[in-house]
């Protein structure tokens, strides 16, 4: 495998030294393979403020390693809506579940910096685990062996001293470090204006909408980060069982990359 996948590149590059592209991907499944034209798309060309604010916080938490496309347009998405609920007049705090090693907190942390955040930010991660345990609700089309299960546990687990370096400087973002339902018990319900859910699993991405719905100030934003994911589908299972009978002033499916926002 070592040498085919030298081989690969090799033939890639000569490839692209003629002015093309060449890519090979295997097709099941699990992978159904497109092409992108990333210059079809603007902010994939020049950097605005979006996608600065991506590159500069994935470099000071080390996410480089787990970029990729999808994330990239998630998030883009994602800190709009952020910065929109910073902007609420209300003064209600902010929450997040789940930051893994904070690229997202650190982002949302600058948003609310900029726009003069009175509240508190906080975030609730084990910071010990990774996710949680796959349940009946998380099995999804592509059927993850016991193995792969484990694999992605550990993979997600968060530091809670790194994540608390790159917090420490606003000033303002208090860490919860527990299990997702069990650390509620002990966090005493205010006003908030934006939830960011990205929990993965059902069980605690279910508990977090139950948890928060009631707090979230009108106009507030949700954002569940792998709602529609192909392999986390019991986050989508939780998100459509708790929107049911539910009237809100938006619920959109954000396309190709994952996610969903609810404006109450």
């Amino acid at each position: 495998m070592g040498f085919m996948t030298t081989s690969y590149h090799l033939v890639q590059r000569l490839f692209r030294a003629l002015g093309l592209n060449l890519s090979v991907s295997r097709i099941n499944e699990r992978n159904i393979p497109e092409t992108i034209n990333r210059a079809i798309w603007k902010p994939f060309r020049v950097d605005d403020e979006w996608r600065t604010l991506y590159r500069e916080t994935q470099s000071l938490t080390r996410g480089d390693a787990t970029d990729n496309i999808y994330r990239q347009c998630r998030f883009y998405s994602t800190f709009q809506l952020a910065s929109y609920a910073a902007r609420l007049p209300s003064q209600a705090d902010v929450v997040e579940c789940g930051c893994w090693h904070g690229h997202s907190t650190t982002a949302f942390a600058r948003l609310l910096q900029a726009n003069g955040f009175r509240g508190r930010f906080h975030v609730f991660d084990s910071f010990e685990g990774g996710l949680s345990a796959f349940t009946a609700e998380d099995e999804s089309v592509f059927k993850l062996s016991s193995t792969e299960k484990q694999a992605m546990i550990e993979t997600f687990k968060s530091d809670l001293s790194f994540v608390k370096s790159v917090t420490e400087p606003f000033g303002f973002v208090d860490l919860h470090p527990g299990w997702i339902p069990d650390v509620f018990a002990t966090f005493e319900r205010r006003p908030i204006k934006f939830l960011h859910v990205d929990v993965d699993m059902y069980t605690p991405t279910k508990a977090a909408l139950e948890f928060f719905w009631d707090s979230l100030v009108p106009g507030g934003c949700i954002v569940v980060d792998d709602y529609n994911h192909g392999v986390f589908e019991g986050a989508t299972r939780a998100v459509d069982e708790f929107m049911q009978g539910r009237s809100v002033t938006l619920f959109y499916k954000v396309p190709f990359c994952s996610s969903c926002f609810i404006i109450k």
